[in-house]
């Protein structure tokens, strides 16, 4: 910081709670008097309402009810959430006193199937006042706040925060002496505060349920890589759930889009993860997409609680210590090496079912890819957008309904022989696109073998 701007910067002291006020004018500095600021100096009384395990602290939000001067109000502060929550936000207090239905909407994805209730009470007394100079114009203004802290109706902590704002650029004389008055009455200055969860104590001081997302890396262990691919669906679904709300509307797309990612990992993870636990958490899943409020908002919450348990320990048994590169690249290996066998089997002629478990053996080497392609880069990537088309071409080489022969009952002469016509028309053209697939299907498997092996070497 340059010299402006320390002469400028706030000087926070932290007070011991009973000391006497500083003594701050002096005629040799310039600081002639001190003003007491009435309309900003008030008693305030505030409830903190959280779960019992404080989970709202925790995560950066503040959720309180305070009365001043016989007014109540609810309180909402999340800055760290900007923008999906309001970095500020008060509502009046209702007539039943029950938290605003708007901050009950807002916070339920982080709340989730908890009940909040008050878990601390904090008084303040804060005192403002203008320090002004010789010629009367204003020099700083000085907050001088006093607060105790409440728990089960004991007093559990007290501190004092004085700030000292600089209306103008101080001189070194003034901030020597607006120092030297702090250290006479045993005040530190501080660079910052400390948070209102370090002032209540635990468990507001717990670990966050929302660990900050971090990239992956080869030299990942398989829990570090599932823990941070957990996490980056956690922050994915839990923000598009909060815009959601904060919206108001009905559109669920980009809630259903991020609950269909994280199954599609789920199912790329299906070889390491324990499987009583992701077949628990895919059962949340049926139904996608989602169409009404009603039908969303039970698996979403259920899915944050179980990734919220998952982030920080993956259910992995054995395997958690393992190199995750290796232990991914073997699903796909083996998940190729099927798709292959299956592919090289069929034929033009071949039972429908039989080209859609070819369909089903891409589309599950596609999952292993997504998931594992942080690990293995532009090879898999590749190898993804081989099998995008390959995944295309067999679900058109599926006869679907036209397979077996066409129910003539209750038809014309003339609409059952159109359905002959376009039932053998569509039959050519499957025929026409299976033999084509199987033409193409050896210089595929050459490719898709060529990205394994760098991948592998990689």
């Amino acid at each position: 910081m340059g010299t402006k701007g320390r002469k400028l910067a706030p000087i926070r002291l932290e007070v011991p709670y009973t000391a006497p006020p500083p003594e701050l004018t002096s005629l040799d500095v310039g600081i002639a008097r001190l003003l007491r600021r009435p309309s900003a100096s008030y008693e305030l009384e505030v409830t903190v309402l959280d779960a019992p395990d404080g989970r709202l602290l925790r995560d950066g939000v503040i959720v309180a009810h305070r009365v001043v001067g016989g007014i109540g109000q609810w309180f909402l502060s999340a800055a760290g959430w900007r923008p999906h929550l309001p970095a500020r936000q008060i509502e009046p207090l209702g007539a039943d006193g029950d938290l605003p239905p708007v901050f009950a909407q807002l916070l339920r994805p982080l709340i989730r199937h908890q009940i909040i209730g008050p878990l601390a009470g904090l008084h303040c007394v804060r005192d403002e006042w203008t320090l002004r100079g010789v010629d009367g114009s204003g020099i700083a203004h000085v907050r001088d706040e006093k607060v105790r802290v409440r728990r089960d109706s004991m007093t559990t902590a007290r501190y004092r925060e004085v700030t000292i704002t600089p209306a103008r650029a101080l001189t070194g004389d003034q901030r020597r002496f607006l120092l030297a008055a702090a250290d006479r009455i045993n005040a530190t200055e501080v660079d910052a505060f400390p948070s209102l969860q370090r002032r209540l104590g635990a468990p507001a001081t717990g670990l966050t349920n929302f660990p900050p997302v971090r990239d992956t890396t080869r030299d990942d262990t398989l829990e570090e890589f599932v823990s941070a691919v957990f996490c980056r669906h956690l922050h994915a679904i839990v923000t598009a759930d909060l815009d959601r709300r904060a919206a108001g509307g009905d559109d669920l797309s980009q809630v259903n889009d991020r609950l269909w990612a994280f199954g599609r990992d789920l199912r790329g993870l299906a070889s390491v993860l324990d499987p009583s636990w992701r077949e628990s958490v895919e059962k949340l899943l049926v139904g996608l997409p989602f169409s009404t409020q009603t039908e969303i908002d039970p698996p979403t919450l259920a899915v944050l609680d179980a990734l919220v348990g998952a982030v920080p320990a993956p259910r992995l048994g054995d395997l958690s210590q393992r190199h995750a590169a290796q232990m991914l690249f073997q699903p796909a290996d083996q998940g190729a090496s099927i798709l292959g066998d299956r592919c090289l089997a069929l034929t033009v002629d071949a039972p429908d079912e039989q080209w859609q478990a070819a369909l089903r053996a891409a589309e599950q080497l596609e999952v292993v890819a997504a998931v594992a392609t942080p690990l293995f880069g532009k090879e898999l990537r590749r190898l993804r957008e081989l099998l995008d088309v390959i995944i295309d071409e067999l679900r058109d080489c599926a006869l679907g309904p036209f397979r077996g022969e066409p129910e003539l009952d209750g038809l014309s002469a003339r609409q059952a022989y159109q359905l002959g016509v376009d039932t053998e028309r569509t039959r050519s053209a499957v025929a026409h696109r299976r033999q084509t697939f199987i033409d193409q299907w050896p210089s595929r498997v050459e490719v898709a073998r060529k990205q394994l092996r760098k991948a592998r070497n990689r």
